[in-house]
């Protein structure tokens, strides 16, 4: 269990205010082992105060920080995971997309870095700005 001086070193680590909006996602963020959705982390909602907007602008800010990452399902719907934290390992670069093609989880895993990204055989110029792996197949909790 993160305590809540520990969420709000984060918060200010990624230089965000800390605000009870903030604090409340980003435990429930660190508590999940899988991507989760605007609508995941609103039915946990306790909070009066966390309505959709509130939520939305949040997850925004920490995906702008660095703090979080977001990976599309595969009906284009945007789910939510750290890219730090304290209590998991660190998936600040190169890691998958795992989806679970049984409960269409999606979970961060590791992967060894392949070096460079390269296209081959092109003959125009494409400029990379990101990648994403993504793997299909069963989860843990699947089997």
């Amino acid at each position: 269990m993160i305590s809540d001086s520990q969420r709000k070193h984060i918060l200010h680590r990624f230089r965000l205010k800390v605000t009870s909006a903030r604090l409340f996602v980003l435990d429930i963020l660190i508590r999940s082992d899988v991507a989760l959705s605007h609508n995941d982390i609103l039915s946990q909602a306790r909070d009066p105060q966390l309505d959709k907007v509130t939520l939305y602008r949040t997850l925004d800010a920490f995906v702008k920080s660095g703090l979080a990452h977001k990976v599309a399902t595969e009906d284009r719907n945007w789910l939510y995971a750290l890219h730090h934290n304290d209590q998991k390992e660190s998936f600040e670069d190169d890691h998958a997309h795992f989806v679970c093609d049984e409960c269409e989880r999606i979970y961060c895993v590791p992967v060894v870095p392949a070096g460079k990204l390269q296209i081959s055989n092109s003959d125009q110029s494409f400029t990379v700005r990101s990648h994403e792996y993504r793997l299909h197949g069963t989860c843990p909790q699947c089997q």
